[in-house]
C-alpha cells in the first residue's frame, strides 16, 4: 500500500533545484513587468478616449447623474479589487 504524505499532485524532482527556482522567479518577474506595461498602455488609451469624448464636459451642464453612476461603478470595481487583494494576501502558501 502506498504511504500517504499529505502532498497534492506529482511534483518533478527537478523542481527542487536552485536553478529551477531562479528560472521561475525570472519568469514571474517578466510576467509582472509585462502586466504593468499593459496596464499603463490601457490607462493611457482610456484617458485619451475620455479626452476626445470630452467626458467631463457634461458636468458643467448640471447633468450630474451619468457622472455619479460612472463614479459609483468605478468605486465598486476598486472596492472589489481591494477586497480581493486583502483576501488573497491573507492566504498561506501550502506546506511541503
Amino acid at each position: 500500500m502506498t504511504k500517504l504524505t499529505g502532498k497534492v499532485g506529482f511534483p518533478s524532482p527537478v523542481s527542487t533545484k536552485r536553478i529551477t527556482r531562479c528560472r521561475i522567479v525570472g519568469v514571474e518577474l517578466f510576467a509582472t513587468v509585462a502586466l504593468v506595461v499593459c496596464l499603463i498602455v490601457a490607462a493611457t488609451a482610456v484617458s485619451i478616449g475620455m479626452a476626445r469624448a470630452q467626458a467631463f464636459a457634461s458636468i458643467g451642464r448640471h447633468d450630474h447623474a451619468p457622472f455619479a453612476v460612472a463614479l459609483f461603478f468605478g468605486a465598486v470595481m476598486a472596492g472589489m479589487g481591494g477586497l480581493t487583494a486583502i483576501v488573497a494576501g491573507d492566504r498561506q502558501p501550502p506546506r511541503d
